[in-house]
């Protein structure tokens, strides 16, 4: 199943071509941020490791669902209140995880400090 079948089975619906174009940019951008942190312990050849594609979902799922409301952190209205998240800082121990895992010597690795 590639990233766009998971953002639409995880967000239950069929998306129309626009839609589908925008996850597919979100799940590139997504990638490139995690790669930014782990692409270290990638070869250069080396595909986008599957066992992150939870958090691309995550990013995905959470830019998609704040698409139009770009730049604010929460929407609150008539008593619902929506939190969009920190992004990847929400992530930043999974990649570390991971990392740990692919040859990161000290924990705080892929920050660098």
């Amino acid at each position: 199943m590639d990233g766009v079948d998971r953002i639409q089975s995880l967000l239950g619906v069929e998306l129309d071509e626009k839609d589908q174009a925008r996850v597919a940019i979100y799940i590139k951008q997504a990638q490139e941020a995690i790669t930014t942190y782990i692409g270290k312990y990638l070869a250069d050849d080396e595909p986008f490791p599957s066992q992150l594609n939870y958090v691309v979902d995550a990013l995905v799922l959470g830019k998609y669902n704040q698409f139009h409301n770009e730049g604010m952190t929460s929407i609150a209205e008539e008593g619902l209140t929506i939190n969009f998240g920190q992004g990847i800082k929400d992530y930043l121990p999974d990649l570390q995880a991971w990392a740990d895992q692919h040859g990161a010597d000290e924990p705080g690795d892929i920050m660098g400090w």
